[in-house]
């Protein structure tokens, strides 16, 4: 008889530990896949992230390349005369088109010197500061992407040239 008692008091602690080992278990599960959506979340809003960036990049340099344009005059389409350069355009935003229509670019432009130009033998020259800042997101927010492209030119014009480009 003291051996069954003994044997019963051995089962019931066996049967016991059985409960809080389940506990554990689901806990650290439910820990674990708390964990792996936490990272599957971060990754998505990164790899967003990283797209927005490249298409704000994209955006700004699309505006650069606008602004560029702008102070070349290449075709002569401001007939201006051999020994006047370019003046530089007032900052405006710009509005891309699809796919970038979302993106608006800031645009400014410096030139030096301000007015008038640079005789260099004869040749006029103007060198031109173009920068383009394009954005997306409401500025502080995770979302927020900008991305700044800043390009640098200078137009020579040969005031003995032929009009209408009078090139150098």
């Amino acid at each position: 008889m003291k051996r069954s008692f003994h044997s019963s008091h051995s089962s019931r602690s066996h049967r016991g530990i059985a409960l809080p080992a389940m506990v554990f278990l689901i806990v650290v599960v439910t820990l674990m896949l708390a964990a792996g959506l936490q990272m599957l979340t971060q990754s998505s809003h990164s790899m967003t992230l990283q797209v927005q960036a490249t298409r704000a990049l994209s955006a700004a340099r699309s505006g650069a390349e606008w602004g560029l344009w702008q102070v070349s005059d290449p075709g002569g389409a401001m007939a201006l005369p051999g020994d006047t350069l370019p003046p530089c355009f007032a900052n405006q935003t710009l509005t891309l088109a699809t796919p970038l229509s979302d993106m608006p670019v800031q645009m400014s432009c410096t030139r030096e010197p301000t007015s008038g130009t640079v005789d260099e033998g004869g040749l006029r020259l103007a060198s031109y500061h173009i920068v383009a800042t394009a954005a997306v997101g409401n500025v502080g927010a995770n979302d927020y992407v900008a991305r700044r492209f800043e390009a640098k030119h200078t137009v020579c014009k040969n005031p003995g040239g032929t009009a209408p480009l009078y090139a150098c």
